[in-house]
C-alpha cells in the first residue's frame, strides 16, 4: 500500500497510508489527510488513480502544490517524490520498501569466496586495471584496455548526469541504468538511508524485466551492516555456499550465485548502498567490477547529495516566494530561520498588538476617467511598487491591495518593539516619495493620497477560503485605521489615540478631532502628523 511520510513537521517520521482513492489532502477535518497549517487550503490537493499509477492533483489551492520543487496541476507520482504543500514536506513511498527482507544471519565474514575492500583503498589505478604491463598475452592486454575504455565511458556518462539539472528521482534511475550497461548483473537496487537511519529502496532494476516476480527481495543483514558500519565493499563469488547468504530462502528461489554490495559515501558519511547479484554462474563479478562499482558509488553519492540540496533549495525558494508576497525580507528571514530550527512555520491565528496603516488615492474615480486603461494600470503599478517597498523597508507586512488602497500592518507576525514608530515613519516617507513621483508626472497623471494609522489588539494569521488564503489582521483596530484614512485631507496623515501615546515624543503632532467611528466603538480621538521632531 502506498503511503506518505512526513519530513519537516513536529510529527516527523509519521506515516499515513493511502487507504482509499481519491485521497484528499487539506486543512479541513473532512480530508483523508488533515494538515494543520494556515497556508494550506481547506481542500488543497488529492491523490487519484491514473492509467500509469497514482497521480496528485492540485484543487486550485492558494499557495500551490509542488512535486520535487516544481509547481503542478496534476502529475504522476513515483516512489521517492517529495510533495510540498504549504510549508509541509511529504515523501511519497510506494510498496517497494515492503519487498525488501533482511535475512537474520549472523555468520562471520570470513568466507574464502569473498572479497572485502575498504572504500579508502579505492584508486584510479584499480579502476583502470592497474595497467597492462603485467599481462603477457596480447589478447589479455587488448581485453583490459577495452574494459578500461568502457569504465571511463561509464564515468563520463555518469558525470554528465551529475551536472545535468535533473531531479533526484531521475538521477537514481540514471545511476542504476548506467551500472547495468557496465556490469553484467541480473538484479540490482539502490537504497538510501532515511532520517530514521533505515535503508529505503529507491531504484530497482532487473536485466530481464519479465523475471520480476512477487517474491520478497532477500539480502543479508550481516552484509549490509558490515558495508554501512565498516565502510567496506563486499563481493561474494558464490552466494549459494556463502554462509551469510544461505540463510535467505530467496537465494535458492532465485538461484543467486554472485553478489556485490558497496556503500554510497560522502566523506565520513554513508548515505546508502548499491547491491548487485546474478543467478547465472559463480564468479559472475570480478575484482575490476567491484572497483568500478565502488567508483560509481562514490561519484553517485556526490550527485545524490547535490540533487537533495537542489531540491531543498527549490522548496525553500518556493516557501520564501509565498511569504515574500506578504512580509518584508527581514520578517521572511526570521520565519525561515524559525522554520529551520523548529521543523515547521510558526505562523498561526493569534491575538497581536499591531499597528495598521491605510493609504488611499483621493478621487481615484476621476483619475481613472481622464486616463485610458493602460495608463491607469501603469501608474498604479509604479505607485504600488514604491509604497510597498516602503512598507517592507520599515518591517511592515503587506496585508492587501484594496482597489487603489493599500493596507499594511506593523507588529504582526513579529513585533520589533517600536511598530507604531515604524508605521509613522513609513507614512512620512510615503508622502515624500509620492511628492517626488508627482513632480515627474504630467498634470493629468497627478493625484493625492490620504493616510490613516491606528494601534491596538488584533486577530492575526492566515485566513480565507479554500481558493484564497491570505495573511491578515482583523478587529476594531483595522476599522478605526480605515476610518481615519477616509476622513483625512489630501496628503494628510491621521493617527489614533493609542498610536499617539506611543509616538508623541518622537513626532510633531497636533490634535485633529474626535468622532464616533461606528456602533460598538467608543469615540475616537485622532491626531495629525506634522513631521519628525
Amino acid at each position: 500500500m502506498p503511503k506518505l511520510f512526513f519530513k519537516n513537521i513536529k510529527e516527523e517520521g509519521k506515516t499515513c497510508p493511502i487507504s482509499k482513492i481519491p485521497f484528499k489532502i487539506g486543512r479541513d477535518r473532512k480530508n483523508d489527510l488533515v494538515l494543520e497549517s494556515k497556508i494550506v487550503s481547506r481542500e488543497h490537493a488529492q491523490i487519484v488513480r491514473a492509467k500509469e499509477g497514482l497521480a496528485i492533483v492540485d484543487l486550485g489551492s492558494h499557495n500551490g502544490t509542488f512535486v520535487n520543487g516544481n509547481q503542478i496541476r496534476k502529475t504522476l507520482l513515483r516512489d521517492g517524490d517529495e510533495i510540498l504543500i504549504g510549508e509541509i514536506l511529504i515523501l511519497y513511498q510506494e510498496t517497494i520498501d515492503e519487498d525488501i527482507h533482511f535475512s537474520g544471519d549472523d555468520s562471520p565474514l570470513d568466507s574464502r569466496a569473498t572479497i572485502i575492500r575498504p572504500i579508502e583503498d579505492l584508486a584510479i589505478t584499480g579502476l583502470l586495471g592497474r595497467g597492462t604491463q603485467h599481462l603477457r598475452r596480447k589478447d589479455q592486454r587488448i581485453e583490459q584496455l577495452e574494459r578500461n575504455n568502457r569504465n571511463l565511458i561509464t564515468l563520463y556518462q555518469l558525470s554528465e548526469k551529475l551536472i545535468s539539472s535533473i531531479s533526484l528521482r531521475e538521477l537514481l534511475d540514471a545511476i542504476i541504468e548506467l551500472i547495468f550497461k557496465s556490469i553484467d548483473a541480473d538484479r540490482g537496487f539502490l537504497m538510501l538511508i532515511d532520517e530514521g537511519e533505515n535503508l529505503i529502496p529507491k531504484a530497482i532494476k532487473y536485466r530481464d524485466s519479465a523475471s520480476k516476480g512477487d517474491e520478497k527481495i532477500t539480502i543479508s543483514r550481516t552484509i549490509v551492516n558490515r558495508v554501512v558500519q565498516d565502510r567496506v565493499a563486499i563481493l561474494t563469488s558464490d552466494a549459494m555456499v556463502d554462509p551469510r547468504f544461505s540463510q535467505g530462502q530467496s537465494i535458492y528461489l532465485h538461484g543467486i550465485r554472485s553478489a556485490m554490495c558497496v556503500p554510497l559515501w560522502r566523506g565520513r558519511d554513508i548515505i546508502g548502498i548499491i547491491h548487485l547479484d546474478s543467478y547465472r554462474r559463480t564468479d559472475q563479478f570480478t575484482e575490476n567490477d567491484l572497483e568500478l562499482l565502488m567508483t560509481i558509488a562514490n561519484h553517485a553519492a556526490i550527485g545524490i547529495e547535490q540533487a537533495r540540496l537542489n531540491e531543498k533549495i527549490l522548496r525553500e525558494m518556493q516557501i520564501r516566494s509565498n511569504l515574500e508576497r506578504f512580509h518584508s525580507p527581514d520578517v521572511v528571514n526570521t520565519i525561515m530561520q524559525e522554520s529551520a530550527e523548529g521543523g515547521t512555520l510558526s505562523l498561526k491565528v493569534e491575538e497581536k498588538v499591531a499597528t495598521v496603516l491605510f493609504i488611499d488615492i483621493q478621487n481615484f474615480t476621476l483619475l481613472a476617467e481622464r486616463l485610458n486603461a493602460p495608463d491607469v494600470a501603469s501608474l498604479l503599478n509604479e505607485y504600488f511598487s514604491i509604497m510597498t517597498d516602503i512598507v517592507f523597508e520599515y518591517d511592515g507586512t503587506l496585508d492587501k491591495y484594496i482597489g487603489d488602497a493599500i493596507m499594511a500592518t506593523f507588529g504582526a507576525p513579529y513585533s520589533h518593539g517600536n511598530d507604531a514608530e515604524k508605521a509613522v515613519l513609513a507614512a512620512l516617507k510615503m508622502r515624500r516619495e509620492l511628492k517626488r513621483l508627482m513632480n515627474r508626472k504630467e498634470e493629468k497623471h497627478r493625484f493625492d493620497v490620504r493616510i490613516g494609522i491606528n494601534s491596538g489588539n488584533a486577530v492575526a494569521g492566515y485566513i480565507g477560503s479554500p481558493k484564497r488564503l491570505e495573511y491578515t489582521v482583523l478587529g476594531d483596530v483595522v476599522n478605526v485605521a480605515s476610518y481615519l484614512q477616509s476622513i483625512a485631507e489630501p496628503n494628510e496623515i491621521l493617527i489614533g489615540e493609542q498610536t499617539f501615546r506611543q509616538v508623541k515624543k518622537l513626532f510633531s503632532l497636533e490634535e485633529a478631532g474626535k468622532k464616533k467611528v461606528k456602533r460598538g466603538i467608543s469615540e475616537v480621538r485622532f491626531y495629525r502628523v506634522i513631521g519628525k521632531k
